[in-house]
Formats: C-alpha cells, sequence, structure tokens
C-alpha cells in the first residue's frame, strides 16, 4: 500500500505525466470502440465487403486529409501558443479555420464525384453501387468537423475531451447505427449508407462539444480582472489557407506513409487480401492511437514551454522522448505476444495475416521514435527538413511497395512500410542534430539570438 500511494503522489505532482496518463485512457477508450467496429465488420461481413468497408473508410479519411491542407496543424499551432486570456482570437481562429475547411471540403467532395467511377472500377472491382460510392463523399466534410473541433479542445488542454472526440466519437455514431439497422447492416452494400451518415452525426456532435468549452472558456476570461496585452489579430479565411500550406506536406506525406501500402493492397491485390492487410495495419495501429494520445499531451506543452518558458525546454524534451520511448515499446511487445490471439478475434481466416502484423508493429515503434524529434522541426519552424524527409520516406515506401507486393503479398507491403519507417527514423534524427534544433533553442526563444 505505501508504495502504491507513494507512486500516486508522484504522478500528481508531474502534470505531464499525469495529463498523459489521462489521454492514454482516453485513447485506449478510442481504441477499443473502433476495434469493436472492425470486429463487427470482420465477423458479419464476408472477406470481399469488409475489404470495401475498411478501403472505403481509409479512402474518406485520407481525402478528408488532403482536403484540410494543414488547417488543423495551424489551428493547434496557433490555439496552443496563444495566451488563455485571449478567448477573441481563440474564438476568431477557429471560426476562419472552420470557414476555410468548409471551402476545401467542398472542393474535394467535388473531385471525388467526379472519381468515383474510376475509384469503383480499379479499388472496389466494380462491387460497390455508384451512387453509394458517390454519396459517401459527404463524409470528407464532417470528419474534417470532427477533427478540426478535437485539435481546438487538445490545443486549449481539454486534452481527453479532444482524444475522445477524434478517435471515438466516429466508432460511437457507427456503433449505434449498426445496432439500430442490425439486420440490414450486410444487406446490399447498405454498410456503406451507414458509415456515411455516421460521420454526419460525429461532425454534429463534435460542433456542440467544442461550442460548450467554448462558453465555459469564455465565461472563465470574462471573471479574470484584466486581459493579458497584444493579443494578435485572427486571420482572415484565406489567409489561414496560405498560412495552412507550408504544415500540409507533413499530414499528408505522414497519412500516405501509413495508408499508401493498403491502398497499393487494393490496387494490385483482390479484396479479400485487402481485408486481411486492413486488418493487420489497423491493428498495428493500435500503437499509434497511444503516441497521438501522447501527442495530444506533448506538442501543446513543447510549444508553449518554448515560447514562453525555454529555460526548461531541454529537460522537457528529453523527458517526453523517453515517455514516448517507454510507453510504445511496451505496447509493441505486448500486442506482438498476443498477436495470435488479437488476429483470432478477427475470424480463424485472419490468421493469415500474423506476419505482415509483426513487420507492421515494429515499423510503427520505429516511426514512434521519431515524434518528439518532428516537433522541433515545426517548432523550431523548419518544416521543409521535415517535408524532404518524408517526402525521401515516402518514395522508399512507393517503391519498395510496388516490388514487394507483387512477389510477397501482404508481407511485401508490410515489409515496404518497415524500411520507409526506418528510413525516416534514421534521416529525422541525422537532421535534427545537424540543424541542432535543440541546442541553440532556448537563446532563439528568448529573443537573445
Amino acid at each position: 500500500m505505501f508504495f502504491i500511494r507513494r507512486s500516486l503522489e508522484k504522478i500528481k505532482s508531474k502534470p505531464l505525466l499525469l495529463q498523459s496518463l489521462w489521454s492514454l485512457f482516453a485513447r485506449f477508450a478510442g481504441v477499443g470502440l473502433n476495434f469493436a467496429v472492425i470486429l463487427i465488420i470482420t465477423n458479419k461481413l464476408n472477406k470481399a465487403d469488409a475489404g470495401n468497408l475498411l478501403l472505403l473508410m481509409t479512402f474518406i479519411t485520407g481525402i478528408a486529409l488532403f482536403s484540410r491542407l494543414g488547417t488543423d496543424q495551424l489551428l493547434m499551432k496557433e490555439i496552443a501558443s496563444a495566451h488563455h486570456s485571449h478567448f477573441d482570437f481563440r474564438r476568431d481562429f477557429l471560426n476562419a479555420s472552420l470557414r476555410a475547411v468548409l471551402l476545401l471540403s467542398f472542393i474535394f467532395i467535388a473531385l471525388w464525384l467526379v472519381a468515383s467511377p474510376f475509384i469503383r472500377k480499379n479499388f472496389f472491382d466494380d462491387s460497390v453501387p455508384l451512387i453509394y460510392l458517390m454519396w459517401a463523399g459527404v463524409g470528407i466534410l464532417f470528419f474534417n468537423l470532427v477533427i478540426l473541433n478535437s485539435t481546438y479542445l487538445k490545443a486549449i488542454k481539454q486534452t481527453v475531451y479532444g482524444v475522445l472526440g477524434q478517435n471515438a466519437l466516429p466508432a460511437i455514431t457507427f456503433l449505434l447505427l449498426i445496432a439500430l439497422f442490425w439486420t440490414q447492416f450486410g444487406q446490399d452494400h447498405f454498410y456503406i449508407n451507414l458509415y456515411t451518415v455516421s460521420l454526419v452525426l460525429a461532425g454534429v456532435i463534435a460542433i456542440g462539444i467544442t461550442r460548450h468549452f467554448s462558453l465555459q472558456s469564455q465565461q472563465s476570461v470574462k471573471s479574470e480582472e484584466s486581459e493579458m496585452p497584444n493579443a494578435a489579430q485572427a486571420p482572415g479565411l484565406m489567409e489561414v489557407i496560405k498560412q495552412s500550406i507550408p504544415l500540409a506536406p507533413v499530414s499528408i506525406f505522414s497519412y500516405l506513409m501509413l495508408f499508401a501500402d493498403t491502398l497499393m493492397v487494393g490496387w494490385f491485390l483482390n479484396n479479400e487480401q485487402v481485408a486481411e492487410y486492413s486488418v493487420a495495419s489497423r491493428v498495428s495501429y493500435i500503437i499509434l492511437f497511444f503516441l497521438q494520445a501522447l501527442e495530444a499531451t506533448i506538442y501543446p506543452r513543447l510549444l508553449n514551454t518554448y515560447r514562453h518558458n525555454a529555460a526548461h525546454l531541454l529537460s522537457f524534451f528529453w523527458q517526453s522522448t523517453a515517455l514516448v520511448v517507454g510507453v510504445v515499446l511496451s505496447v509493441t511487445l505486448f500486442m506482438y505476444l498476443l498477436s495470435d490471439w488479437i488476429l483470432l478475434a478477427f475470424g480463424g481466416d485472419y490468421l493469415a495475416a500474423k506476419q505482415a502484423l509483426g513487420l507492421l508493429l515494429l515499423a510503427q515503434f520505429l516511426r514512434a521514435a521519431s515524434l518528439t524529434f518532428s516537433f522541433m522541426f515545426i517548432v523550431r519552424e523548419k518544416v521543409r527538413f521535415l517535408n524532404m524527409v518524408l517526402v525521401s520516406a515516402l518514395i522508399a515506401n512507393l517503391f519498395f511497395n510496388v516490388i514487394l507486393i507483387q512477389y510477397y503479398g501482404i508481407e511485401g507491403a508490410a515489409t515496404a512500410t518497415l524500411i520507409a519507417n526506418a528510413t525516416l527514423l534514421l534521416l529525422i534524427v541525422v537532421l535534427f542534430y545537424r540543424q541542432k534544433l535543440l541546442k541553440d533553442a532556448p537563446q532563439e526563444a528568448n529573443g537573445t539570438k
């Protein structure tokens, strides 16, 4: 009891660790709900239909990410850096970001409608109704609303709600609709329409949650005696897009690093193998769920420390790095030991993906190890170097996917991901030290360069 009490006291005395633990719990809830969705998909639908739905989910979330053009990254950067009393700036910046995402989403929805016949033929083997596929494009807008509102909550340090909104909310709405339409779920590709409607509901709910915390924040600011001076003016719609574009490649290339192999498996192989690889890749993404929980805690504080408490940047950076590596390594080893049982839960046919899963788990650990190093490129406004690294790793990923998938199937796709993530980690660490991103940070941040 003494050991437990002492451990709890140590956790309470370290805000970063405590907030990280709460974020991990929230992420774990999101992981559980998302895997409940996938378990229902793989056990309720045949392999071909399961492959169709999992591939569609990859497309919609990916195109949504492309359409944001880094708006969510800019929102996090500016809101997390602003003083908590600058409520008007936070509100106006969020509204400008929402208008930008609305415009960009409509453009990409139009592109989805035009490309739907091609996508249906080459990725879905002409097996899904075209009208269902076209309507699924609406999900691009509403998924973006979920992400943007969740990002805002994380930036104002409502981390747990932000994490739950981004990961658990779409799963919750989908599960509710599946329960309501259980008998129709697997009939005549009705699952596509349910998925689309679930994203619409999630987007609407996300707006309501953000509104609640915005009103709460406004009341808190009004109760203070005075506001910090020199609040910045929030930019307009087009200025938000202009400022976001340099940050977009980080998100886009990161997505392609994760999902290019799934899309290329869909191109080269049949939908049954797409289902196998999608299950293996999504199981490996559990590591990334934990990583995103740490990101939600670390990134806003890293930005704030750099801007306002730079003398502690060095210790905070290495403390955060050790936390990331320790948590992710533990999760990776645990999942590898249980890989047989995990895959068996999706159905006996999915045990064929065991070797691919082992390779992907190692690949995601290597990717996770680069997290805090990557943040410093953004904090120090040297994103171009990060983009160069991501492009190099993506090229390696695509090159080895084209070669290895045709010879080794889904194991070849997993190997390509492992090679690409190893390349990513190596290049990021080398450039991190060559650019001296941490060594000179305190002087520059304090304006004493």
